[in-house]
């Protein structure tokens, strides 16, 4: 799978262009400004079999978003699966040491920001994970530091922007195989946020949210399976400034998804359910979900693809906002030659609050090529 090999390690590469036109790059509501933007990227992957049982990998896909009539919200990217880690096998226990770290972009991918396009957040979780093989049970463990901070505004101490931060995340989960395939168990979980930068735009200086639920994971048929996560989360806001707690935001949550390989020529992911997370602004966000998207394999060299999202959002925080964003997409993608692919694809998104001036409407074409080397 490698085209160059340095001493034990086996390195493979790729790059890629992407060329996008965005309607409406601030997501304001009067006066949308479209503009096309051109992302060059490069890819790499790295493979280092420390032993016969033991690997570190490497993962990399960075570029650059360069905007032709809004230079100033010109960005470095670093694609959300990029990560250093070192697996370890020792008798029935799987260890993963990990480094995953992001810049993320694109503001129309958060439903809870409207009005600005200049967003950008890194993100670094350095952490553990644990597996424990008992043959009918399963027990899994992990611990990642978080940080993430805001490239787009000051650090954070912009009133309109994003708030930097860390966490620390925990989670455990102990499963029983009913039957070969078949997996049923408990799982807790719990974080420590904390926010570096206290600013007009973030209600809350610090929070806790813990987690209490169950998990299913099984295959319906030899053609369909299914995953679900629920249970009941709480999460404790501390006032910015202030010592004392306000009041808890809790609810039950939820995540399912289904997995369905119809025939030779079609697949399809259908997931939803509902969480309470972190807003762009630093406050609470109580959001639920549907996605679905397919795979078609109808014409001959080609897959078409398709996709719908649907978000309702409520902020918790008082006067919060209530929202909805949704929209459909569909690609076409194509290998040209043997190390040559390309995609073509549009994306919408509609935007509706119940708040003055945060609607909105984008609608994204983009093509894109892809050579491995």
């Amino acid at each position: 799978f490698y085209n160059l090999k340095l001493g034990p390690t086996a390195w493979n590469f790729g790059s890629g262009l992407e060329v996008d036109y965005n309607s409406n790059v601030n997501n304001t509501e009067s006066n949308p400004e479209g503009d096309f933007i051109f992302r060059p990227q490069i890819n790499t992957r790295m493979v280092w079999p420390v032993s016969e049982q033991n690997t570190i990998n490497l993962a990399l896909g960075a570029g650059y978003s360069a905007y032709v009539n809004n230079p100033n919200l010109d960005q470095l990217f670093i694609t959300p699966n990029s990560g250093l880690s070192f697996d370890l096998y020792v008798g029935d226990f799987w260890i993963n040491l990990h480094d995953r770290f992001s810049i993320t972009e694109n503001s129309y991918q958060d439903p809870t920001v409207a009005g600005t396009g200049n967003y950008s957040q890194f993100q670094n979780a350095l952490g553990v994970a644990t597996l424990w093989d008992l043959n009918k049970v399963i027990v899994r463990a992990g611990y990642d530091h978080v940080n993430y901070d805001s490239l787009s505004n000051g650090n954070g101490q912009n009133s309109g922007g994003q708030p930097s931060g860390y966490s620390e995340v925990f989670s455990t989960s102990a499963g029983y195989a009913l039957k070969p395939g078949m997996l049923l168990g408990v799982e807790l979980g719990g974080s420590l946020i904390n926010y570096t930068a206290t600013t007009t735009n973030t209600p809350y200086s610090n929070a806790n949210q813990w987690n209490v639920g169950w998990y299913y994971d099984t295959p319906v048929s030899e053609y369909i399976h299914f995953t679900g996560h629920a249970g009941y989360t709480v999460y404790s806001p501390v006032t910015n400034g202030a010592a004392t707690t306000i009041g808890d935001f809790d609810g039950i949550y939820a995540d399912l998804e289904i997995r369905h390989r119809v025939n030779q020529y079609s697949e399809y992911t259908l997931s939803g359910g509902r969480t309470i997370s972190i807003a762009f602004s630093g406050g609470t966000v109580d959001q639920y979900f549907v996605n679905w998207q397919a795979n078609w394999r109808i014409l001959r060299k080609v897959t078409l693809g398709t996709s719908f999202s649907y978000v309702n959002g409520t902020e918790l925080s008082s006067g919060g906002e209530t929202y909805q964003q949704y929209g459909p997409g569909i690609s076409l993608s194509r290998s040209i030659t043997a190390k040559l692919s390309g995609s073509l694809g549009y994306q919408v998104y509609w935007r509706d609050s119940d708040l003055p001036g945060r609607n909105y409407i984008v609608n994204v074409v983009s093509v894109s090529f892809n050579y491995a080397f």
